[in-house]
């Protein structure tokens, strides 16, 4: 995602224009895909939802499409602060591939963008020109 936000909301025209499609014309949005800045290489797919305690979010196509491309994927559910709507309070994290994990782990913001950190720091960077 670029560093700053373009329009500030998300446009549903495309989503609106295709849930008017027949049945079997299916699609899901792709939430995260983590990257490495230098190589281009993606590290993980995420799917994320806000926090409103739900269990359960279906996740088979992103396992299929982790499983072609080899790549871990997460299922991550956010909660809003209360005191500040556009802040994080609390992350609920699950591995969904390649292991299917059907506990949470509970993380804090800075414990989740630390996991976020350590999947760039640990890549092996595919560029012979890059560091890291």
């Amino acid at each position: 995602m670029s560093r700053f936000e373009r329009y500030g909301t998300r446009d549903l025209t495309y989503s609106k224009w295709h849930r008017r499609l027949e049945d079997f014309v299916t699609c899901i949005d792709l939430d995260s895909c983590e990257y490495c800045q230098k190589c281009r290489e993606p590290l993980v797919l995420i799917e994320i939802a806000q926090d409103v305690g739900q269990t359960f979010k279906a996740t088979p196509v992103m396992r299929k499409l982790a499983r072609q491309a080899k790549l871990p994927a997460y299922l991550v559910f956010y909660k809003k602060s209360n005191d500040d709507f556009t802040l994080i309070s609390q992350f609920r994290m699950r591995q969904v591939y390649p292991i299917y994990d059907s506990q949470d782990k509970i993380l804090s913001p800075e414990i989740y963008a630390n996991f976020l950190r350590h999947l760039h720091l640990n890549h092996k960077c595919g560029d012979s020109n890059a560091k890291g």
